[in-house]
């Protein structure tokens, strides 16, 4: 006999129906002051990544909010043979690994840990910029996105789908 264990989600945000825009979206109102969240980047190369927020989405503009060790990067599917499997990239610092949200009238970017994630007038400019500081990335370079340098020393990408999942 299997046994399938329950895990309640519930959708909080999805690009390809919710506003990603600059100055108009809705990703603000819809995770603040929500904890448990996985927020799940697809890029136009099919690579699959992102980030796991334990702890609540305060309204804290303009500064980066610390998180707890609960917290991680990921990868879920990678393009151009660079990991085989999903991996999770555990935080090393709890300060500099946490998410930086930007006020409304500034909201182009967003910083999730070491994925910089443009809006999309915006979503061009989006890139990592793996750090072995804020996360154990087991030595692999590229572990989370993209194949081309850009100006800031990260891996550029481009955005195709984001979506919010938060766990009950």
């Amino acid at each position: 006999e299997r046994r399938v264990l329950a895990c309640p989600a519930e959708i909080l945000f999805d690009s390809t129906k919710d506003d990603w825009s600059v100055s108009t979206s809705v990703f603000h109102e819809k995770v603040m002051n929500k904890e448990h969240i996985i927020i799940i980047v697809e890029d136009v190369e099919n690579n699959t990544f992102g980030y796991y927020l334990n702890t609540e989405i305060e309204k804290k503009y303009n500064q980066r909010q610390e998180t707890d060790s609960k917290s991680f990067q990921f990868n879920l599917q990678s393009q151009n043979n660079r990991l085989d499997e999903p991996m999770k990239f555990e935080i090393k610092d709890l300060k500099e690994s946490g998410i930086y949200l930007f006020e409304k009238s500034d909201e182009d970017l967003m910083y999730l840990g070491d994925i910089i994630l443009g809006k999309e007038n915006r979503k061009n400019e989006s890139f990592c910029k793996q750090t072995e500081n804020n996360f154990d990335y087991h030595g692999i370079q590229n572990a989370l996105c993209g194949k081309e340098p850009n100006r800031y020393g990260g891996m550029h990408f481009t955005p195709k789908r984001i979506l919010v999942i938060q766990m009950k």
